[in-house]
């Protein structure tokens, strides 16, 4: 997760208000937590079906 898309370009600056700001720190948040839950051990190897 080190690398982060990057916003195209255009003429005018993207300004987000607080509400929308909080409101993707919480779907990130929760995304992130999706993701630790199903997160493979160190020990587990994944096997073919």
């Amino acid at each position: 997760m080190a690398r982060q898309l990057t916003l195209i370009e255009t003429s005018t600056a993207w300004r987000l208000d607080e509400r929308t700001r909080e409101t993707g720190r919480r779907g990130i948040a929760s995304a992130r937590a999706v993701l630790a839950e199903h997160r493979p051990e160190a020990h587990q190897h994944p096997t073919a079906a």
